[in-house]
């Protein structure tokens, strides 16, 4: 009985937690673009900010029992509970994946060779400037090659894939030439991220007296399975499409159709997590792959719908991360950073 009662006030909070977000979230990005012209996941991230736990949704409130709506979890390393962490990633899944669907394939293949230089290119710089600013703001650094200089570096590398296909799928941009190389450099970003990530782990490891050096071998390992997945899974999906979507219009129901292949894009999105990347990047190929088929817009279409109401909820809870209780003691560190890191991915990917 205590447990039924516990899980049915979980629920509750969450439909309380999800009317605010959705809310928020639409009024946010609506006057974002209504009124400063800018995309609307800039005001749905602000409206994260401004609800989340670190802001008005951790102030007490006397009809949930003296308690914020958006309660810090313990023993969590999220700010936010993990039903609805749960509901964005579903989010983000559904963004890359009706993302991959809108990108004309053709165009994408012609330009993902340019778009692999640029990503290389944006994240060579942007971590050997992301290590060098920790030389002059982090006392503990006295080498580029401390540990806490590798991981500034690898932390400036990162581009969020997601943020990249909200705002040109918002100007219809994301078959045109520019789209698919920004995407495409995006996608390259995360699986070097991981390799880079692994080398870093065993400097840090051999750092420590572990003894010996890096295990490359192990580097290699993650890098083969990194890469091997991303580029068989997208090679793999694009030829298999075809055959895939002659079997699924047997079905002649669309809407059970778009389920279906709604249903691959997560399978691929897990086993994508499995190989080390994120996620979003199996969703991707999963639409990429479906792109070219004559079904692509008729999923489109079916999914539209949801894609309007749940990927919102995606950006508006990454913005309930942002602690602004940290933001004061790194200030003038975070500004030189974040002025880096756009340097080197403008100059990088020039």
């Amino acid at each position: 009985m205590h447990e039924s009662a516990s899980l049915t006030h979980l629920m509750t909070m969450l439909i309380f937690q999800l009317a605010v977000i959705v809310m928020a979230a639409q009024i946010f990005g609506y006057i974002t673009v209504r009124f400063l012209k800018q995309p609307s996941v800039l005001g749905e991230l602000v409206a994260g900010m401004v609800i989340g736990p670190f802001a008005l949704g951790g102030i007490p409130l006397p009809f949930l029992g003296n308690v914020p709506l958006f309660e810090i979890p313990f023993h969590s390393t999220l700010p936010v509970t993990p039903q609805l962490y749960a509901f964005a990633t579903v989010a983000s899944i559904i963004l890359l994946f009706l993302s991959g669907l809108e990108t004309d394939l053709k165009t994408f293949l012609r330009f993902a060779g340019t778009g692999s230089v640029v990503g290389l290119g944006g994240v060579v710089l942007t971590f050997f400037l992301g290590a060098g600013s920790a030389l002059f703001f982090i006392p503990s650094v006295h080498s580029i090659m401390d540990p806490p200089a590798l991981f500034m570096g690898i932390i400036a590398t990162a581009t969020s894939v997601g943020i990249s296909a909200r705002i040109l799928s918002d100007q219809r941009k994301l078959s045109s030439p520019e789209g698919v190389t920004i995407l495409s450099a995006a996608v390259l970003d995360d699986v070097l991220g991981i390799i880079l990530l692994a080398v870093v782990i065993g400097l840090v490891k051999h750092g420590k007296g572990s003894g010996g050096g890096v295990d490359w071998s192990q580097v290699g390992r993650i890098a083969l399975k990194a890469f091997g997945f991303w580029l068989g899974s997208t090679v793999i999906g694009i030829l298999l499409a075809p055959r895939l979507t002659k079997g699924l219009k047997n079905l002649r129901d669309l809407d059970a159709l778009a389920s279906i292949a709604f249903g691959l894009a997560l399978l691929l999105a897990g086993f994508s997590e499995m190989a080390g990347l994120a996620m979003i990047v199996g969703a991707y190929v999963m639409g990429l792959a479906l792109s070219s088929t004559d079904v692509a817009e008729d999923v489109r279409r079916r999914m539209e719908g949801l894609y309007n109401f749940i990927v919102p909820i995606f950006f508006c809870v990454m913005g309930m991360l942002v602690d602004f209780s940290v933001l004061p003691r790194v200030a003038l560190y975070g500004l030189v950073y974040t002025a880096l890191g756009i340097f080197g991915k403008i100059a990088g990917c020039g």
